[in-house]
């Protein structure tokens, strides 16, 4: 062990289980361990480096847990001075979605997990682990986190592409009075949060991003990250499922979030100094998404 997972080790009282770094093309925060205990029960370690993401993870599964698919919390690490809070959770069994994967009766289920997490409305806009700082106004919500991507990428995206970026928002904001909400969403619902085993969903993962927030929101971050293969009726199933449970929720803001969420991710790799090494394939992702957004608008 090295001095990281002996720390947590002996916190959790797992001196003698294996630990092993599990690594994600697109992880940005969290340090996540798979902990093989002597028995060969596997556990799951997820190290926050923000204090706030500990917060939001600890809260989202608790207030899930025995109502969807959700890994159970074995333990935790509280704050303590020099120490970064860590959750000890369930593994759940099987792997990551590939979308080279996903089939008609798979994608019916996600559109089902989604619609269930949506069902759990909220009392404000924001932060659940901050109920102080809710606010009532899905406009303010949303300005804010556009205001807050938009600044970090000032100084460095081209002033005529944000200056696109300022105008279309300008002239969109209006949408965003009539959006879907507060309900509970998960901000990151992607393949890469849902587990899979035998062609059947086990779980999602993931939670440290969640908020009160917009139906849409979760619907952008499908759009902007899903890539829906050739074969449109994988959506379509998605969206059979979803329906099942709630009404799909307007999609005419959804091109505004996702312009705001793709300045979001670029500010935070500008920020961390990640848009050109570990988070480059991201940068870029979401820098060719502008180019292509302010092309075909």
């Amino acid at each position: 062990m090295d001095n990281l997972t002996s720390l947590y080790a002996q916190r959790l009282n797992l001196q003698n289980a294996t630990f092993s770094r599990i690594e994600h093309d697109d992880a940005i925060v969290a340090i996540v361990y798979k902990v093989t205990q002597p028995s060969g029960v596997p556990l799951i370690l997820k190290i926050c480096t923000r204090a706030q993401e500990y917060l939001r993870e600890l809260y989202f599964l608790n207030h899930f847990a025995g109502k969807l698919p959700v890994p159970n919390i074995i333990q935790v690490v509280p704050p303590e001075a020099n120490v970064y809070e860590a959750i000890l959770m369930e593994y759940l069994q099987g792997a990551p979605l590939k979308i080279a994967d996903i089939t008609d009766e798979l994608a019916y289920e996600i559109g089902t997990l989604l619609a269930r997490i949506h069902l759990n409305r909220a009392v404000g806009y924001g932060d659940l682990t901050r109920p102080d700082d809710l606010t009532l106004s899905p406009r303010e919500y949303f300005t804010q986190q556009f205001e807050s991507g938009f600044a970090e990428c000032s100084k460095h995206l081209p002033a005529a592409l944000l200056k696109k970026c300022r105008d279309y928002f300008n002239t969109h904001i209006n949408l965003l009075d009539s959006v879907d909400g507060p309900c509970m969403v998960h901000r990151d619902f992607r393949p890469g949060n849902l587990m899979v085993s035998d062609g059947r969903l086990q779980g999602i993962i993931d939670w440290a991003t969640s908020r009160a927030s917009a139906a849409q929101e979760d619907f952008a971050t499908l759009e902007h990250c899903w890539e829906w293969p050739i074969n449109s009726t994988y959506k379509e199933s998605f969206l059979a499922g979803y329906v099942n449970i709630r009404p799909v929720p307007d999609y005419s803001v959804v091109p505004l979030l996702r312009l705001s969420r793709a300045l979001d991710v670029i500010g935070f790799t500008l920020k961390r100094g990640t848009w050109e090494s570990s988070n480059a394939s991201l940068y870029q992702f979401n820098r060719r998404f502008l180019d292509v957004f302010f092309a075909k608008s």
